[in-house]
């Protein structure tokens, strides 16, 4: 089996990685035994992920790996695509109670990547806890049929689909960039995770208040510490805000990654705006930008680069989209991603939080992730260095508003390297 791999793999580089990494805090210390075992029937679940990426002449394509999934005890991540790898695209790594999941953002998002998690913990504890009841009915199981469109690696349309959508202001050309922003991953060694934990029906309840959402929430508390941090800067704050985009392509259960990046812009004319209209701001101009309609224009716009690269050599295939990317994503203040409370069919009982990581390359320095477990949300920010000024003036900001939060975990991460073919 082959399939045709996401044409942004051609924009990977040295300099330019775009791997995440899955921080998942277990109830009980892992066991290494039962990992293997899981991985395993997880990997014959989701074939089209237990794959390599090889060259074909001039083009990538993903070839089936039989070869097991490696894992390692060792919190530091392993080379994917490569032999420590064992050529795979997704590798894992635990210590004590945690668990890593390693992959790239070019084969997986949120949305994919969650059904993949739910099934090897499903398969995980229930070799530990063969007692335990979780309902199945929401788990892909091993050795159920797999869907023809969750199977399909082409859900596109042949051609660019017709589309009229709302007019809405330009992303602006000079922002907020954080000062001092290495380049690359020269300091990887210092880029901190700061992990909150929220409860979800306060922080609902509060965002219902003022037409708002978990991610316009997390925009508006980010947009509000820059400008705490920066307080003479007059320049607009853009924040990239995460989004997929299957309802348009009509195919909710396509395995690919399907992100596209709204901005959402706050001039500085809303420096002394209350915290409730920039939510309102934001929530907005999420309806307005990640409709059917614009979602159709990232469509429309893969289709017309697939169509552009098809006769291109490889070298012109990793220039062109290496510019492709770092032009959609490469021009925000920070990013925020948020995947939804999903349901964990019981699985929650056993996990402590899930925290994703990501490539702080492709922002301006600083990422939000929110993820749900259980009856938390877990709201990760990152950035490059090692200083608390964001997560000080955050915090405040959550007091300032009346939801308690808790600090769950602060450190170093890394994410993993890439060995291209």
């Amino acid at each position: 089996m082959s399939q045709r791999p996401n044409n942004l793999f051609y924009a990977v580089r040295e300099d330019l990685w775009n791997t995440i990494r899955l921080e998942i805090k277990l109830t009980e210390p892992v066991e290494a035994a039962a990992l293997e075992q899981a991985a395993a029937l997880t990997a014959s679940r989701f074939p089209y992920f237990a794959v390599k990426l090889v060259r074909d002449g001039e083009h990538f394509i993903l070839e089936q790996n039989d070869a097991p999934f490696v894992i390692t005890h060792d919190i530091r991540p392993v080379r994917l695509n490569s032999a420590q790898s064992g050529q795979h695209l997704i590798s894992f790594a635990w210590e004590g109670d945690l668990l890593f999941i390693d992959t790239t953002h070019f084969m997986m998002d949120g949305q994919s990547m969650f059904p993949f998690l739910q099934t090897l913990l499903y398969c995980y504890l229930k070799i530990l806890h063969p007692e335990a009841v979780f309902d199945e009915s929401r788990i892909a199981l091993p050795g159920s049929e797999i869907p023809a469109e969750e199977l399909d690696d082409d859900p596109y349309p042949d051609s660019p689909v017709p589309v009229e959508p709302f007019p809405v202001r330009k992303r602006p050309g000079e922002i907020l960039k954080l000062a001092g922003q290495p380049k690359e991953y020269d300091n990887m060694k210092h880029w901190t995770s700061f992990i909150l934990r929220v409860r979800q029906r306060e922080l609902m309840n509060y965002v219902s208040g003022v037409d708002g959402s978990p991610a316009s929430f997390a925009a508006s508390m980010m947009c509000r510490a820059m400008q705490e941090l920066y307080p003479e800067n007059s320049l607009p704050i853009v924040c990239g805000m995460q989004h997929q985009f299957r309802g348009a392509l009509g195919k909710l259960r396509s395995h690919l990654c399907h992100v596209n990046i709204v901005p959402i812009v706050y001039p500085d004319s809303l420096r002394t705006a209350p915290i409730d209209r920039l939510n309102t701001i934001g929530r907005g101009t999420l309806i307005l930008q990640a409709d059917d309609e614009h979602d159709l224009l990232t469509v429309n716009a893969h289709i017309r680069n697939e169509q552009a690269v098809r006769d291109m050599t490889l070298s012109e295939k990793q220039d062109y989209m290496r510019r492709v990317l770092l032009d959609g994503i490469g021009n925000n203040t920070f990013e925020v991603s948020y995947t939804g409370r999903v349901n964990w069919a019981g699985l929650d009982r056993y996990i402590s939080y899930v925290a994703p990581c990501l490539d702080l390359t492709l922002s301006g320095g600083v990422s939000v992730e929110i993820f749900s477990c259980a009856d938390d949300f877990m709201i990760n920010i990152m950035q490059r260095n090692e200083d608390h000024g964001i997560i000080t003036e955050i915090r405040k900001l959550f007091k300032e508003n009346g939801i308690a939060c808790m600090i769950e975990k602060a450190g170093h991460f890394e994410i993993a390297e890439f060995e291209m073919p």
